[in-house]
């Protein structure tokens, strides 16, 4: 069968179909290896550019131009709601999006809080301070206040002593005798004694006369009394028992005794006193009781009452009373006699008494005793040794030294060139002895043993001698020589102790140490600027107070987001626009709103930013101590040292938001202009700064002064500062936060 020509045509269209598939598989098994490449976008028919923004105070605003440089204005004017009309014959469109900015925070600066600190106390060496020490800003004492107040230096230095001498050791010997057989004797001894006491005793009153012409004297009285407890006694001898006649006292001139009486009797005791009795006879046997009988005059008529006549706060009329005991004088054998004699107040004798003792008994024993003693029958020799100690005489000291006076202050240093040891001790000599104990022979034959005088002599710390240097390279530095021990101290000998000692060193330069200051081997003596006295190796006692203050400060809003992208076409003739306004300010120190998002219809939505943190604090800072005036004087530069003449002002804060930059640019489309590219464009995004965060807050005070005030060994330095007062701590003001900037819609075509 033939095919006809229609038949052979419409197999090639089956072929080339098929070879079109084959080729359409292959293609689209390459393609995951195929370079990617940037996407190019056709140029377009048609140029020019829209937008919309806030031109301020809420307004919206939309502008329209035409021409590849935007040379034709379509439109320029005030709307209440933005759209979109998108032009025809336009290959593609160039949107961007920016949100709102955040409102900027608040710094809430209320003149911050002045606080004082300290006193802060430092004890600082008056050697080796330096100029960074005075110039530090947190102590600001200065090198004036160390020449003014730093008081006198000297440095000193001793000179090295010498050993003493070596002791010597020798041995003693001791001798005796001791028993070393013996036996016991005893004996009896018979002893007889005798006593004798009295068995009766005699009371005898002897009454003075008185003569009549004494009535009218006050002291005189009536009496005729004269007793005893045995027998009558002659008055006139007044003789004792034993037959002798002890003194009485002189008879009273010109008194009598008148007969009658109203008196009482009373008991005479050993201490002065006298105790009267009821009754009108005497109390016999008053003396076996502690007292002897005497009469009181009748002026008072007391009974069973103690008087002492030593009292004189009684004023009573008693005569006086004195009692005399013989056995103070003289003794009377087995004879215990007591006295009383009463006198007038005008010392007239008037009675007195005393016992007499008219019978002894004679009593006898006999005791017998029983002693033993021990006799020795043999003694033999002992030796016994023992050791003793000669000392080596004393060692010798160096010279003390010092330099001439220096005046506190910077740079002072104390270093040491040499100080030798001190000269070592001699050597002691001790020898070993047999010290064993034995009987009979000694094996040291003299009392006293040495072998040798071994021990050595002291020795000096030799050359050179002692050094150092002081001062500074401002008021000079001295080289402070101190000789040491001349010698050293004798060693001890066999014969006795060392001798003679060691010999000092003397010589000084520059001079001898007069001020009883010179501790150590060597070292500074102080005496502060308000003392009199030398301090060895002290310091300074340094004070000091200061202000601080701090600033406060608000963080700028972030700029709204900045989204950007390329589309061929709308779906939409009139597309709504909603644009971001600005987020507000933060208030009293809080943070800033956050800004609205732009949207462009449902193509691209563009979110605000984040309002700025407020509150902010700057880290204190020490404050410039305050000088009079200074409230009153021009303002300097912000943050500028103190400059006599200038007022201080500290300033923070008002920081400025960064500029939107676009966010979500890929690579294929990075080569294409920006829609700023136009200097129109730029302008206008430049002028109302859409996008932007608003500015952050800040603080500024125009009075940055402070309290300082210093002490340096308990004086107040003369260029202390006081407190500012209440007007210039109060000069201060706060710098206010911005709204954020409201966003835009930008399309270039």
């Amino acid at each position: 069968m033939k095919l006809t020509k229609r038949m052979r045509k419409g197999f090639s269209m089956v072929e080339l179909l098929l070879l079109l598939l084959f080729v359409s598989l292959i293609t689209a098994a390459l393609t995951p290896v195929v370079t990617k490449k940037h996407y190019k976008i056709p140029k377009p028919t048609s140029h020019g550019a829209y937008l919309c923004y806030d031109r301020g105070g809420g307004q919206l605003h939309e502008v329209r131009f035409s021409g590849k440089a935007l040379s034709t204005t379509v439109f320029d004017r005030d709307v209440a709601q933005c759209r979109f009309e998108p032009p025809e014959k336009v290959s593609y469109f160039h949107v961007s999006a920016i949100g709102g900015g955040g409102g900027g925070g608040d710094s809430g600066y209320t003149g911050g809080v002045y606080t004082t600190l300290g006193p802060y106390t430092e004890q600082l060496s008056p050697i080796g301070i330096t100029d960074y020490m005075v110039s530090t800003r947190q102590r600001d004492i200065t090198t004036g206040d160390f020449e003014n107040f730093g008081g006198k230096l000297y440095g000193f230095v001793v000179g090295a002593g010498s050993g003493r001498g070596g002791d010597q050791l020798y041995a003693y010997r001791n001798d005796s005798t001791p028993c070393v057989q013996y036996h016991t004797e005893t004996y009896t001894t018979t002893t007889v004694h005798t006593s004798s006491s009295c068995t009766s005793w005699t009371t005898v009153e002897v009454e003075e006369e008185r003569s009549d012409d004494s009535s009218g004297d006050s002291d005189s009285w009536e009496s005729g009394h004269s007793s005893s407890s045995s027998s009558s006694t002659d008055d006139s001898s007044h003789e004792v028992p034993d037959g002798t006649n002890p003194d009485k006292p002189d008879d009273p001139k010109d008194h009598t005794v008148s007969s009658g009486d109203s008196g009482h009797w009373g008991i005479a005791h050993d201490n002065g006193s006298v105790t009267t009795t009821e009754s009108q006879s005497p109390v016999h046997d008053a003396g076996l009781n502690g007292g002897l009988p005497v009469f009181v005059p009748p002026t008072n008529n007391f009974g069973g009452e103690s008087y002492n006549i030593k009292d004189k706060k009684l004023d009573l009329d008693l005569p006086k009373f004195r009692f005399y005991n013989p056995n103070d004088e003289f003794a009377l054998d087995n004879l215990k006699s007591k006295y009383a004699f009463l006198f007038s107040a005008k010392n007239d004798l008037l009675a007195y008494t005393y016992q007499r003792c008219d019978h002894y008994a004679t009593d006898s024993w006999t005791t017998t005793d029983t002693s033993t003693s021990t006799v020795c029958d043999w003694h033999r020799n002992y030796y016994s040794y023992g050791t003793a100690i000669y000392s080596g005489a004393p060692g010798a000291a160096g010279a003390v030294c010092r330099s001439n006076y220096k005046q506190g202050g910077v740079g002072i240093a104390i270093n040491v060139v040499s100080v030798p040891a001190s000269g070592t001790d001699g050597k002691s000599c001790y020898p070993t002895y047999d010290l064993s104990s034995e009987y009979d022979s000694p094996h040291y034959s003299s009392s006293r043993t040495c072998f040798d005088s071994c021990a050595t002599d002291g020795q000096t710390a030799g050359t050179p001698n002692s050094t150092i240097t002081f001062g500074s390279s401002a008021q000079g530095v001295d080289t402070v020589n101190a000789e040491n021990a001349r010698t050293g101290g004798a060693a001890a000998t066999c014969d006795g102790d060392g001798s003679p000692a060691g010999v000092n060193g003397t010589s000084c330069s520059p001079a001898k140490v007069e001020e009883n200051c010179s501790p150590g081997r060597y070292g500074y003596c102080l005496r502060r600027w308000n003392s009199s006295d030398w301090e060895p190796n002290t310091t300074y006692e340094f004070k000091f107070t200061y202000s601080q203050n701090y600033l406060q400060y608000g963080l700028p809003g972030e700029q709204g987001q900045y989204k950007t992208m390329v589309i061929r076409s709308f779906k939409d003739d009139n597309i709504p626009i909603t644009i971001g306004r600005g987020g507000v300010k933060g208030s009293d120190g809080s943070d800033g709103g956050t800004g609205q998002a732009t949207i462009f219809g449902n193509i691209i939505t563009a979110e605000g930013g984040k309002g700025g943190e407020g509150g902010k604090l700057t880290a204190p800072e020490w404050l410039e101590g305050y000088r009079t005036g200074a409230e009153s004087l021009p303002p300097g530069t912000i943050n500028a040292d103190y400059v006599e003449g200038r007022r201080m002002v500290r300033q923070e804060g008002g920081v400025l938001p960064d500029a939107p930059k676009p966010n979500n640019l890929s690579s294929n489309i990075i080569n294409f202009l920006a829609p700023q590219d136009s200097e129109k464009i730029t302008n206008i995004m430049n002028t109302y700064r859409i996008g932007y965060g608003g500015k952050g807050g800040g603080s500024k005070h125009n009075c940055w002064f402070g309290e300082y005030r210093k002490w340096l060994d308990g004086g107040e330095l003369e260029h202390s500062y006081q407190l500012p007062p209440e007007a210039c701590r109060n000069m201060y003001e706060s710098i206010d936060a911005d709204n954020g900037k409201s966003g835009a819609v930008i399309i270039r075509w």
